[in-house]
């Protein structure tokens, strides 16, 4: 089986493939031959964090002695955790071996090659692959410590106060009154009466005044959430190997930095793809001048981050497999034409078949 390297291995730069993607036909011009690549399988790791952001307030200090409750947030940090992980296979070419093979007939047999060279089908159209899907944006939550804008809560008696512990008591009688208020309108006490959407918004005024008040003690916390594209290229059998780091200070980091804990991957419990056989059990020999794909082979793939198995399944990879190939004359009868497409992110055959050709 080490013949079918022999037999087509051409280097080829990665520019030539990009001038001669899309439908490329086998005709005279080209002395019936086309070329193309087949694709090296890659692991794409989605990782999601959450970076979490504490802010204390001005009167964090004064909280147990005005309100009765220890301030939620005494010093501002910031810190990233992770929240899941995903992985999916996916694929690049693989520029190190380049196929060409001549399809000469009364036919017109063709191929379909993506941008990078990667064959996709011959003499049919390609399975295309949805487009990537965009990184969501995730904004941090506001919070009413951002830019001081709690001051629009603040009396002129408060400002003029001279000091910080006088301030932190004007505000927190401030706070009291508020919710003696808000309990008055509540119960009916209130010396005006609010019924329908006029209680509603008063209840949501008196609301966010006390939030912005109460948060001068208590502090805030914001979140915000990132998502972090990984690629990881297997090649061969592995067990907890680093593909990155997450970092309390920093969030993703290289998989040398100490800083950060580990994810790891690993491949196990892999079937490997052996050659196809006959009805007799032996193995098929490879035509000459054959159509090259890729027969994948299996792999358990798992993601753990600090003991915890957070993405398990069974996937395929060529890093695993063989190649084999189909003789030439099979796509290049002029009556019965056989049609092959296959799978973009492996290159095994999705689906074959004959179709008519047209006198």
């Amino acid at each position: 089986m080490k013949k079918i390297v022999a037999v087509v291995l051409i280097m080829l730069s990665v520019a030539t493939y990009a001038a001669e993607s899309g439908k490329q036909v086998a005709a005279k011009f080209n002395d019936y031959s086309v070329s193309y690549i087949l694709p090296k399988t890659v692991i794409d790791i989605e990782v999601e964090l959450e970076l979490t952001q504490l802010k204390a307030g001005p009167y964090a200090n004064y909280s147990q002695k005005y309100l009765g409750i220890p301030a939620q947030v005494t010093d501002d940090s910031k810190s990233w955790s992770l929240v899941s992980v995903s992985a999916k296979v996916s694929s690049i070419p693989d520029n190190d071996v380049y196929y060409n093979v001549q399809l000469k007939s009364g036919a017109t047999p063709y191929i379909y090659k993506n941008e990078e060279g990667v064959l996709l089908a011959v003499n049919a159209e390609p399975v295309l692959e949805s487009e990537i899907e965009e990184v969501p944006e995730f904004k941090m939550t506001a919070s009413p410590l951002d830019d001081n804008s709690y001051s629009y809560a603040l009396t002129e008696e408060m400002l003029l106060s001279g000091s910080n512990i006088r301030m932190a008591e004007l505000v927190a009688k401030q706070i009291y009154r508020i919710r003696e208020s808000r309990t008055d309108i509540i119960t009916g006490d209130s010396d005006q009466q609010f019924d329908g959407e006029a209680l509603k918004i008063m209840l949501q005024q008196l609301e966010e005044q006390e939030n912005r008040l109460t948060v001068m003690f208590s502090g805030t916390k914001q979140t915000q959430r990132k998502i972090v594209k990984l690629r990881w290229i297997p090649d061969g059998e592995c067990e907890d190997v680093v593909v990155a780091r997450v970092s309390e200070k920093d969030g993703i980091v290289d998989s040398n930095n100490l800083s950060g804990e580990p994810i790891y991957i690993s491949l196990d419990n892999v079937v490997r793809a052996s050659y196809p056989l006959d009805s007799k059990g032996n193995l098929f020999v490879l035509p000459e001048n054959s159509i090259i794909y890729n027969i994948p082979g299996e792999a358990q793939l798992s993601l753990t981050y600090q003991g915890e198995l957070l993405f398990n399944k069974k996937v395929e990879l060529t890093q695993f497999g063989v190649k084999f190939g189909l003789a030439p004359k099979l796509f290049v009868d002029k009556k019965m034409q056989t049609y092959m497409v296959l799978h973009p992110t492996t290159g095994a055959i999705k689906e074959i078949g004959q179709k008519v050709l047209s006198e």
